[in-house]
């Protein structure tokens, strides 16, 4: 019986977008998913031979969703609850046998970042001041006779304004390769290569807002 095996150290799992990329199947294969949401029964997925555009997301800790383009199903896998997949950076396998599935699964997530040139420039923001507002109270006491007095508070205002920044932009790509492999043989039966990208502006020192 193959086990299990993680091939790296697995850390806390964040859930991530879509990977985007190709599954290239040098065979016909048959897949099982769930027939539904609210069912348990598992029905056949068949992926044709050939190149096929797919995305994968491991959408928590333990699910894995498959889906390509041209099939009528998305092919959804129940991890098992020890693989704790880093979906950063990472090896893996996955046994078929302990996932209800013919195929054995072998996967590596690396993740690379880069970043840019330090900018100069000017963005909009908001400030708070305050203004001092008053208003007249009157109170009419049990006598009939009426006291007034002003009340007074400082009430806050949102300025909008500009100021200076220094930033850079980072840019994270991650890329996944899985294979589908024969328990067999462990000869690769088929590929997906994907990758998501990511590119976030980093403000390092701002100036005041006026």
């Amino acid at each position: 019986m193959k086990s299990l095996v993680i091939l790296s150290m697995a850390l806390a799992f964040v859930s991530c977008n879509d990977l985007d990329g190709t599954f290239k199947a040098k065979k016909d294969l048959v897949f099982k998913t769930k027939k539904s949401i609210f069912s348990s029964k598992m029905v056949k997925v068949k992926v044709p031979a050939g190149e096929h555009k797919a995305s994968i997301k491991f959408s928590s800790k333990t699910k894995m969703k498959i889906d390509i383009k041209g099939v009528d199903k998305k092919i959804k896998i129940k991890l098992p609850k020890e693989l704790s997949i880093n979906n950063r950076n990472d090896e893996f396998f996955v046994a078929g046998e302990d996932v209800k599935q013919q195929y054995d699964f072998e996967g590596k997530i690396k993740t690379t970042y880069d970043r840019s040139s330090s900018h100069r420039g000017t963005e909009s923001c908001t400030y708070t001041t305050y203004i001092r507002e008053c208003e007249k109270v009157c109170r009419t006491n049990e006598n009939g006779r009426t006291r007034c007095r002003r009340r007074c508070e400082s009430v806050p205002v949102t300025n909008h304004g500009y100021q200076d920044v220094e930033y850079y932009y980072s840019t994270r790509e991650t890329n996944l390769k899985l294979k589908v492999v024969d328990p067999s043989t462990s000869a690769n039966l088929a590929v997906f290569k994907g990758y998501d990208s990511d590119t976030s502006k980093v403000v390092t020192w701002s100036g005041s807002c006026r």
